[in-house]
């Protein structure tokens, strides 16, 4: 796997089921179910400045660690 592009995620057995079936009915891949279930979270539960900082906050993190992958234990907030 290309770990510059794509991640793993654990999630519970019953998540990850629901989640193929739903993707499977919306004719998306599991990765494509996803991502649209982010972009939509996002746009419902976020401000435009939220969104604005966290864009600033993953570019800030990818100029200081160069190729390095971002994780949940890369920085705290």
């Amino acid at each position: 796997m290309d770990t510059t592009k794509w991640k793993s995620v654990l999630l519970p057995r019953e998540v990850y089921e629901e989640l193929v079936v739903i993707a499977r009915v919306e004719g998306r891949t599991l990765s494509g179910q996803l991502r649209y279930m982010h972009e939509a979270w996002k746009s419902e539960n976020l401000s435009h400045n939220d969104q604005d900082y966290i864009a600033e906050q993953v570019e800030a993190f990818k100029k200081e660690n160069g190729e390095k992958s971002l994780t949940s234990k890369s920085f705290s907030i």
